[in-house]
């Protein structure tokens, strides 16, 4: 793994693990999701069961096999920039915002489905009168 980090990476990855897995292993999916949070990384809870699945069905998740699905997780897209091709996608007019239902349509029903009182407190932090722009939709998200 050396390869893929660098020493210092290593380090900080087991420091973060050994916090969230005292006991040397990991012990299930949310833990898995929850180290990997914390190191950064944004995956969705079905990618998460799915590492968790792959890994747990040949051996414990300890530091070496965590270290490779931190390797997977880096390789995978970056998930912002997804967001910006998803959102030029649905853009066929170039008009760089979305009606606000449209958003709530999309959020509560594509992927990881977010709650109504997750989608109105994205809203009234991104919409301008019923529209929300793309700008200030990505602006949000990177924070």
């Amino acid at each position: 793994m050396t390869e893929f980090f660098s020493q210092n990476q290593i380090d900080e990855i087991r420091e973060c693990f050994n916090v969230y897995c005292p006991d040397g292993k990991v012990a299930s999916a949310s833990q898995l999701r929850c180290v990997l949070r914390s190191l950064g990384y944004s995956p969705t809870a079905a990618k998460t069961a799915e590492y968790f699945r792959r890994h747990k069905k040949t051996k414990a998740i300890d530091f070496a096999t965590f270290l490779e699905i931190a390797k997977e997780e880096q390789s995978s897209g970056d998930p912002l920039t997804e967001i910006i091709k998803a959102l030029k996608g649905i853009d066929r007019e170039g008009r760089r915002s979305m009606p606000s239902r449209e958003l709530r349509a999309i959020l509560s029903s594509v992927g990881e489905r977010l709650s109504h009182q997750e989608i109105d407190f994205l809203l009234s932090q991104v919409e301008v009168n019923g529209m929300v722009p793309h700008q200030k939709l990505i602006q949000f998200l990177a924070r």
